[in-house]
C-alpha cells in the first residue's frame, strides 16, 4: 500500500482545500510535515483514519461522542456547515501482480435532519458500488482497525507502551488481532452471552431457591457495574482531554518562562557560586606566578650576562691557580739552585749561572696569566651555581611561569563567559509574573494528573470487582445447573458451552504460545537495532496469558523496566510496534505524530539513524519545530523525498499546507 495524496477541504484547522503529494521516491520513503503545536499534524493523521475507517477510526479527540457529533466538531470554523467538509485519499496496492488505483471521498455537511454524509470509491478511476457498500469488510480484510494502531501512532501511544501502564493491554490487543485470536474470545463472550440467556429462559421456568435467587442478585450488580464502568471510562476520556489541554499550557508556559530567561534565573546560584570558585583560582594562580617572579625566574631576561659571568668566574679561577703555581716554581728553582750549589766545585759556577738564567726565564713565561687582575674575586663554586641555576633552576621556573599564564587565560576566559550569563540573569521582578504561571500550570497538570490517576485506579478496581463477579456467576451458574434445570437438553448446552469456552481458553493460549517466538524475536531485534548499547538485552519473552514483556540482560537474568532509562524504555517501546507491525506481514505505510518529543539527544539519533529510514516503504512523520530539525534534520534529509510545512496563523485559526520546511531548514531540503 502506497499513499499518494491527502486532501482536505475545510476540516479541522484546514480552511479550503489543502493537499499534500505523498507519493514516495526509490531510497527515499520519507515524507516529512513540520508543524507547531496546535497547527494541525494530528488533525491530518485523523483525516486519513477517518477516511479509511469513518465511523470507526481511532481518532485523536473523539473520545466516546457520537460519529455525527465528531464530524460536526470537525467542520472548520470559519466556513458555512452547509456546505461541510470533506476528505480524500488516493492510494494503491498490489494484487497478483498488478497495481490497482484507489480513492476514497469521505463528505458531510450539516442538513435539515442533522449531518448528512456521502462515502465514495473509485478504483482505478472509475466508481466501484461495491466497493462503495462493502468498504468496511474490504479495509477490515487489508488492514483491520484494530491493528491500525501498530502503522499509525503519535508520541502519547509510545508514551503509554514505554510507562508500562497500559502496555499489555496494546500488546495483547495487537497480537489478539494478528493472530485472531480475538475472533476466539469474541465467541467465547458470545458464549456466555448465550449462556445467561438459557439460564434466563429457566429461570423464568423454575421455582425461586436459594441459589437462583443469589445468581439473580449478583446479576443484577453485574450490570450496575458495567453501568459504573461505562460512566467510569466516559470521566477518564473527559480527564484526559483536559490533561492533554493542560500539558499543551504546561509546556506553553515552560516556553515562556525560557524565554524571559528562567534558566538562567534558576541557574543563578551556581554561576554566582562558579564565578567566586574562578575568582579564587585565579587568585591563586595569580599568587603562585608572583612567587615565581619574586624568585630566580627575571633573571632568564639576562641570560647571556649570566654566561658571561659564568666564563669569567672560570677564567680567574684559572688565574688563582696561575699565582700560585708561580709560588711554587719560584720555591722549587730556588732550592734547586741552593742544592747544586753545595754540590759543585768552584769550577761550576758558569753551569749554574746558566741554569738559574734558564728557571727565571721559564717562571717568566708561565706568570702571563698570573698578573691578570681579579675583577670578580668570587668563590671557585661560582661557576658551577651560575650553570645550575642556567640548566636547571631558570628552566623550571620558566616551564612554571608558562603553565601557570595557559591555566590564568583558562580561567579568566571562563570567568568572563559566566559573568556574561550573569549579565543576562534578569531581575526577580522582571521573571516573576512567567515563574508564577509556570507553577500554576504546573499545580493544574500535576492536580489533573492525579485526579487521572485516582480515575484510573477507580476504573481498575470496577474491572477486577467485575472480574470476582463474572466468576461467581459462572459458579453460582454450575451450582445451579443441576438443581435447577429441568430439561435435558439445556442442561446439556450449558455443560457443552462451558466445555467449549474452556476449549477455545486452551485453543488462544496454546496459538500465542506457538506465535510467540517469532513475534519476540522481531520484536527484540528492532530494539537491538534502535538501542546503542547492543549487549543490554539478549532475550525477550512475552507472557500469553498476561502480555506481560520480560527483558533477559546478558547475565541471563530478567532485567526490570526500572533499570531501563527513559529513553531506552521509549525505544523499547518503539521496538514494540515496529516488530508488530512487522509481524502482520502487511506492507503499510507508517505515520507518526511528533515521534521525539521525549527523547534526549543520543536516542533520537538512533531513530533518526536506523528507524525512520527502515520503518516501512513509506514513513510519514509530523515533527515540531523541536524534534526534526538541525543536526536531526540533516541525518534525516538524504531519505525524504518531499517536505511540507504546516503554516499556522493564530490569528485566524487557518492552516494551510506548503511545500518547504522550517525556513531555517529550507536550505537543507
Amino acid at each position: 500500500m502506497i499513499l499518494d495524496e491527502i486532501s482536505v477541504q475545510d476540516f479541522g484547522v484546514y480552511a479550503g482545500c489543502q493537499q499534500a503529494e505523498l507519493t514516495p521516491q526509490p531510497g527515499r520513503p520519507v515524507i516529512l510535515f513540520g508543524g507547531m503545536n496546535g497547527g494541525g499534524k494530528t488533525t491530518l493523521l485523523d483525516a486519513i483514519q477517518l477516511a479509511l475507517y469513518g465511523p470507526r477510526a481511532r481518532t485523536s479527540n473523539r473520545g466516546r461522542g457520537a460519529y455525527h457529533d465528531y464530524l460536526r466538531a470537525c467542520i472548520h470554523r470559519g466556513s458555512d456547515p452547509g456546505e461541510g467538509a470533506g476528505i480524500r485519499l488516493r492510494w494503491r496496492r498490489w494484487q497478483e501482480g498488478e497495481a490497482h488505483h484507489y480513492e476514497l471521498s469521505r463528505q458531510w455537511r450539516v442538513g435539515i435532519k442533522g449531518i448528512e454524509e456521502s462515502f465514495e470509491v473509485r478504483k482505478d478511476g472509475l466508481p466501484d458500488d461495491l466497493l462503495t457498500q462493502h468498504w468496511p469488510e474490504t479495509i477490515a480484510g487489508y488492514l483491520p482497525e484494530r491493528l491500525a494502531h501498530l502503522f499509525f501512532f503519535d508520541g502519547e501511544q509510545i508514551k503509554d507502551l514505554a510507562e508500562g501502564q497500559h502496555a499489555a493491554a496494546i500488546i495483547g490487543s495487537a497480537i489478539d488481532g494478528l493472530l485472531g485470536t480475538d475472533l476466539v474470545e469474541r465467541l467465547g463472550n458470545d458464549l456466555r452471552v448465550f449462556e445467561r440467556g438459557v439460564r434466563a429462559e429457566q429461570h423464568a421456568r423454575e421455582q425461586d431457591n436459594e441459589a437462583a435467587q443469589a445468581l439473580r442478585a449478583a446479576e443484577a450488580q453485574l450490570k450496575q457495574l458495567q453501568d459504573q464502568l461505562d460512566a467510569a471510562a466516559l470521566e477518564e476520556g473527559a480527564a484526559v482531554n483536559a490533561s492533554n489541554q493542560l500539558a499543551a499550557g504546561l509546556q506553553a508556559a515552560k516556553d515562556a518562562f525560557t524565554a524571559a530567561g528562567g534558566d538562567l534565573y534558576q541557574r543563578r546560584e551556581a554561576l554566582e557560586q562558579r564565578r567566586a570558585e574562578l575568582r579564587q583560582r585565579r587568585q591563586a594562580t595569580e599568587d603562585a606566578l608572583r612567587a615565581l617572579i619574586a624568585g630566580p625566574l627575571p633573571l632568564g631576561l639576562v641570560d647571556g650576562l649570566l654566561e658571561e659571568l659564568a666564563d669569567r668566574a672560570a677564567h680567574e679561577t684559572g688565574i688563582r691557580q696561575a699565582r700560585l703555581l708561580a709560588e711554587v716554581l719560584d720555591q722549587r728553582d730556588a732550592a734547586l739552585l741552593d742544592h747544586l750549589a753545595n754540590l759543585a766545585d768552584d769550577g761550576a759556577g758558569t753551569l749554574i749561572e746558566h741554569v738559574r738564567s734558564h728557571l727565571a726565564q721559564d717562571r717568566r713565561e708561565r706568570a702571563g696569566l698570573a698578573q691578570e687582575p681579579l675583577l670578580l674575586d668570587a668563590d671557585d663554586q661560582l661557576a658551577a651555581r651560575i650553570g645550575h641555576l642556567r640548566g636547571q633552576v631558570l628552566p623550571e621556573a620558566q616551564s612554571q611561569a608558562g603553565g601557570l599564564r595557559r591555566t590564568l587565560a583558562q580561567v579568566q576566559a571562563e570567568l568572563e563567559g559566566v559573568e556574561g550569563e550573569l549579565d543576562q540573569v534578569p531581575s526577580a521582578e522582571h521573571i516573576a509574573a512567567a515563574q508564577r504561571a509556570l507553577e500554576q500550570a504546573q499545580a493544574a497538570f500535576d492536580a489533573k494528573q492525579h485526579a487521572l490517576e485516582q480515575l484510573r485506579r477507580h476504573r481498575a478496581d470496577l474491572q477486577r470487582r467485575q472480574g470476582d463477579l463474572e466468576t461467581r456467576i459462572e459458579r453460582l451458574a454450575r451450582a445451579t445447573l443441576d438443581d435447577g434445570l429441568s430439561v435435558d437438553h439445556r442442561r446439556r448446552m450449558l455443560r457443552h458451552s462451558a466445555k467449549v469456552r474452556d476449549t477455545l481458553t486452551e485453543l488462544r493460549r496454546r496459538v500465542i504460545a506457538r506465535h510467540a517466538d517469532r513475534i519476540e524475536a522481531l520484536i527484540l531485534e528492532c530494539f537491538q537495532r534502535l538501542l546503542h548499547k547492543p549487549g543490554l538485552a539478549h532475550r525477550l519473552r512475552i507472557d500469553p496469558d498476561s502480555y506481560r514483556i520480560t527483558l533477559i540482560g546478558g547475565d541471563g537474568h530478567p532485567l526490570p523496566f526500572d533499570r531501563l532509562s527513559a529513553g531506552e524504555r521509549q525505544l523499547l517501546a518503539t521496538a514494540m510496534l515496529w516488530g508488530l507491525a512487522r509481524a502482520s506481514g502487511r506492507p503499510i505505510p507508517t505515520i507518526i505524530d511528533t515521534p521525539l518529543g521525549r527523547l534526549d539527544s543520543s536516542h533520537r539519533r538512533n531513530l533518526v539513524d536506523r528507524y525512520f529510514p527502515a520503518a516501512s516503504h513509506q514513513v510519514i512523520l509530523l515533527s515540531t519545530d523541536q524534534e526534526l530539525v538541525g543536526p536531526y534534520h540533516e541525518q534525516l534529509a538524504p531519505y525524504v523525498a518531499r517536505h511540507y510545512l504546516l503554516a499556522h496563523d493564530s490569528r485566524r485559526a487557518v492552516t494551510s499546507i506548503t511545500e518547504g520546511y522550517f525556513a531555517e531548514y529550507e536550505a537543507a531540503s
